[in-house]
């Protein structure tokens, strides 16, 4: 019995200098491949991700690869157990955390599992808040969305959680750690309304360029050039999607006019 205990310790400790190292390094596959074995291991690794997020002192935070060891870790006990991450969250907070710190830990709180629904669309495993103000059916308009992205772009992408639009500062984000992607569903018209057509062009467009933020594994921030390759990818899927003909037909005309205006102006 005790022989059994020290392999399961040892296989947390390995598992756990996996995810540290990939977190503190920005390595995603070290990342994703430690996450993935604490997570099968389940609460009997809290013990040793707790005592590695206690060894630092967080009053203050200076480099991202700080940023991404606290998120990291915290953000898997929360997934483990939300009870043990609100008591992690409390004590941090107590001992007089920097404010970046407590942003990352407010915002890793304020999802609870029980405030979703729970389903998968193509392997991705979606958080689809129970209180969204709409009158969509959002599952099968994912299902529809998320049909004409390459599934390897879809790989490794952990959970999409869709909420309310006050939930989010902006329209999406992507978290680089978890690789976790958060979209507002702001669209309370009815279906056959267009406003409900414009709002879900926007919400999808948004979804795709989240998407390609995982695709290119952006890092925190918004660099123009992230921003850019985001975007670049959100067009190319929106315009090989078959239910939007009028927007390949306004980027046809987009390019018309570009090469016309220099013939123009002479």
């Amino acid at each position: 019995m005790e022989e059994q205990s020290n392999v399961a310790d040892q296989n947390i400790s390995r598992s756990l200098k996996t995810l540290i190292r990939g977190l503190t390094q920005d390595d995603v596959t070290e990342m994703y491949e430690g996450y993935k074995a604490l997570f099968a291991i389940g609460r009997t690794a809290i013990p040793q991700i707790r005592e590695a997020i206690f060894k630092a002192k967080w009053s203050s935070v200076k480099y991202p690869n700080e940023i991404r060891y606290l998120a990291g870790l915290v953000t898997l006990i929360h997934d483990l157990d939300e009870s043990e991450s609100e008591k992690i969250r409390i004590e941090l907070m107590g001992n007089g955390c920097g404010p970046v710190v407590a942003r990352i830990l407010d915002s890793i709180g304020s999802f609870k599992l029980k405030d979703f629904i729970r389903y998968d669309v193509r392997g991705v495993k979606i958080f689809e808040h129970k209180r969204l103000v709409t009158r969509q059916n959002v599952k099968r308009r994912l299902e529809q969305w998320l049909k004409p992205v390459p599934g390897e772009d879809l790989d490794q992408i952990e959970r999409i959680y869709v909420l309310r639009k006050w939930d989010l500062e902006a329209l999406g984000s992507y978290a680089p750690v978890l690789f976790c992607i958060n979209l507002a569903w702001d669209n309370p018209s009815p279906r056959w309304s267009p406003m409900s057509w414009v709002n879900n062009f926007i919400i999808e467009s948004t979804l795709y360029h989240e998407i390609g933020h995982h695709v290119h594994r952006h890092t925190f921030g918004q660099a123009p050039e992230q921003e850019a390759d985001a975007e670049d990818y959100a067009n190319r899927i929106m315009a090989n999607s078959s239910t939007h003909f009028l927007f390949r037909v306004a980027r046809v005309l987009k390019r018309a006019r570009a090469e016309l205006r220099p013939r123009l102006e002479r």
